[in-house]
């Protein structure tokens, strides 16, 4: 039962903070080392679709426009925003893994702090996503590949600060996420497909039950926070967290 717990915890982790403005791969690895779970990656990966299946299913209605009408602005704009991304984890993934620490999670923690009280102070805009705007929020989903930077955190502000109006700014930051989950679930699946694995089917389908559930409740959540212009409530978290790294 306690290992059980622990499945539905880690999964509530990844489903809060998908896509609340914190970090979630930073979060994971923090609470996963503290519960000491074995196939991490695996984990993660099941995790992560979960948390696809739930911007799948709160944004159903323009998914299903979306494929139904694939010549539209709104799909060029997304595979421009999805291209430097891949561009960046392709050049730099290994990189951020090999050098990957406490001290840099904390540093990325920091950044997304500022980066969120920055985006609370700026005069919302009520710009359409154009082709530039997709790009800049393209290349900070790319950058959040750093440990303790948040990608709708990062992609939310740059999208802000390029003058789209916070609402469609954070529609479009939700569905960036899909073609990026997507392919990051399938390429480390084939990763773990050539490994022989002792796999807790249980624990896995918790984990994944639980991150969209958390993740559904996540999305509506952070509609509402960026209505009320409150986002420096997690750049609070985010620096107390850090303060807490620094200190233990």
């Amino acid at each position: 039962m306690i290992e059980l717990l622990k499945y539905i915890f880690i999964g509530f982790i990844q489903g809060i903070t998908e896509f609340l403005p914190v970090s979630s791969s930073g979060h994971i690895v923090l609470f996963a080392d503290l519960f000491n779970l074995d196939n991490l990656i695996l984990i993660s990966v099941v995790a992560h679709i979960g948390t696809l299946f739930a911007v799948i299913f709160c944004y159903r209605e323009k998914i299903f426009s979306l494929v139904r009408h694939p010549f539209n602005k709104t799909n060029l704009n997304l595979i421009i925003a999805t291209i430097p991304t891949v561009l960046i984890v392709l050049i730099f993934n290994r990189f951020i893994e090999d050098n990957f620490s406490t001290k840099t999670l904390i540093w990325g923690f920091l950044f997304s702090a500022i980066a969120l009280i920055i985006a609370d102070l700026k005069r919302t805009g009520n710009k359409p996503i154009k082709k530039s705007s997709a790009l800049y929020m393209g290349l900070a989903q790319g950058i959040a590949i750093l440990p303790g930077i948040s990608r709708s955190g990062s992609t939310l502000v740059c999208g802000l600060l390029a003058g789209v109006e916070k609402n469609e700014a954070l529609d479009f930051s939700f569905l960036m996420s899909i073609p990026i989950i997507l392919a990051s679930a399938v390429y480390e699946g084939i990763k773990l497909f050539k490994l022989q694995l002792t796999i807790n089917w249980l624990g896995i389908f918790v984990v994944m039950i639980s991150s969209f559930i958390f993740g559904i409740l996540s999305i509506k959540i952070m509609l509402k926070i960026v209505k009320k212009n409150k986002l420096y409530y997690f750049a609070i978290y985010l620096i107390v967290l850090s303060l807490i790294l620094l200190l233990f």
